[in-house]
């Protein structure tokens, strides 16, 4: 289970980067070169959470957005247009859920969270 930190093993320590303003790309080709992948995801109306590759857009109903983008051992995650309190939106289980819609759960077993002000090892 994708879990808390506990005598962490480095190597399976994703860093979850909220400090970094991803662009809006609509293909692949426009991805930034140290990102290996990137896509969408969003919190809805119904308070369930949408995800997306790079080639969706955000539906409609969608109540706060976001990106996220891998590159080796961290993943990036920034507000779609101008949210003052958009990190407020990501909890520990939206990381879990994110983690694993990407695919990224068999290499990493811990997650730390870096934002402006902090770190926190989850």
């Amino acid at each position: 289970m994708f879990s808390r930190m506990s005598s962490n093993p480095e190597a399976r320590t994703l860093t979850v980067d909220l400090t970094r303003r991803l662009p809006d790309v609509d293909r692949a080709g426009a991805i930034p070169s140290d990102i290996e992948d990137y896509g969408r995801f969003g919190i809805l109306r119904s308070v369930s959470l949408w995800f997306g590759s790079v080639r969706s857009s955000h539906p409609a109903t969608t109540l706060v957005g976001f990106y996220w983008a891998i590159s080796n051992k961290r993943m990036y995650i920034s507000p779609r247009g101008s949210n003052v309190e958009w990190q407020s939106h990501i909890s520990a289980d939206v990381i879990r859920d994110l983690v694993t819609r990407i695919g990224l759960k068999p290499r990493f077993k811990y997650f730390r969270v870096v934002d402006q002000t902090e770190t926190r090892d989850e």
